[in-house]
């Protein structure tokens, strides 16, 4: 057999927190995640409405499956509320660093190696935004955590800033975690938000208005990350600060007052990038800076749109310029978004 405290310090080897060990079976709350869907505050991610029985029963992406380790990867990099709200250009956080996908399914890999140790007929799978699953879910039922009303999963020891992943496993390592109850009004040692309203309060587009709900139609993260099209107007100003993502619930968040900073390799070392360089970069000049870290989810078509937004949101001098720079080239997306700007600043 094996111990919490084991198990603990087995992630800790490899700069993991180790947040606890859940039975699998259908997820209880998976008729709030149908009830988000069915409002339509998916914005345009249709691919979530895939793999609704896997979504709703994470044991059936692992054959006998029975529990799931719940880990992350803390990636905070020591910014703060106020630098963020008067900054500019920022790039989130987490895609400073290294891109986690292959990097945490290598430590989870290696991980489930030293399990099979003592459990050598162990079968396994690692999950890292690899599958259909509901991990902010699965991470609530641990008893390192709760989810908070800007929807992050929150340790109220350590805070929000990790990136969650999971180990299925089809043996019954140990006795799972004992879920202690979490009421959403009330703020004690187990977590709770209370009366709290920080993210909300400083969310500038009202995407967390809802407590516990996010409507990604409104999340900066989602238009500047995920969204492939223009970006509607009204939420250009906040573009101007953040380029990719958004990190302003969590920074305003009390939980994260004291979080730990990352150990792990930081790849854009600086927290804001010059719009200007952004929006006129090559192929090659984007490869090399961006290369192997998670802000190529935008792509670089939507890294230059963010950029051109940033340029004249922030009234700089160089927009015009940046605008001829991406002119030649056969990007729709760019010469709408220059078309946006020609309209908006006549």
């Amino acid at each position: 057999m094996i111990t919490h405290l084991e198990l603990a310090e087995l992630f800790q080897k490899h700069n993991l927190e180790f947040l606890g060990l859940v039975n699998l079976g259908p997820e209880p709350t998976f008729f709030i995640f149908k009830d988000w869907l069915d409002k339509g505050y998916n914005a345009e991610m249709e691919f979530l409405h895939n793999y609704q029985d896997l979504r709703e029963n994470p044991a059936l992406l692992l054959d006998g499956a029975k529990q799931a380790i719940i880990f992350g990867l803390n990636y905070y990099q020591g910014d703060k509320l106020n630098a963020a709200l008067q900054g500019t250009a920022r790039i989130a956080q987490y895609a400073r660093l290294r891109d986690y996908h292959k990097s945490l399914k290598k430590r989870g890999e290696m991980i489930t190696a030293e399990l099979e140790k003592t459990f050598p007929l162990l079968k396994s799978r690692v999950m890292v935004d690899s599958a259909p699953l509901l991990e902010r879910a699965l991470a609530s039922r641990t008893n390192k955590g709760f989810i908070g009303k800007n929807t992050c999963f929150i340790h109220p020891e350590k805070g929000s800033m990790f990136l969650l992943s999971e180990i299925l496993l089809d043996q019954v390592l140990m006795e799972a975690d004992i879920k202690v109850p979490v009421e959403a009004n009330s703020r004690t040692e187990a977590g709770g938000c209370g009366s709290c309203k920080r993210c909300q309060v400083f969310c500038p587009t009202g995407a967390l208005d809802e407590a516990y709900r996010l409507d990604a139609r409104k999340c900066i993260a989602y238009w500047t990350i995920e969204h492939r099209g223009v970006i509607p107007e009204e939420f250009w100003p906040w573009v101007k600060t953040y380029l990719f993502g958004c990190d302003l619930c969590q920074l305003a968040c009390p939980y994260n007052r004291s979080h730990e900073l990352s150990k792990e390799e930081v790849i854009l070392k600086d927290a804001e990038v010059d719009p200007f360089a952004i929006a006129c970069m090559t192929q090659a000049e984007y490869v090399a800076r961006f290369s192997g870290t998670p802000a190529t989810r935008a792509k670089r078509s939507g890294l230059r749109r963010n950029a051109l937004i940033a340029l004249a949101e922030g009234k700089d001098n160089r927009l015009e310029e940046a605008m001829r720079s991406v002119l030649p080239e056969d990007e729709a997306v760019l010469h709408e978004t220059i078309e946006q700007i020609r309209a908006r600043y006549p």
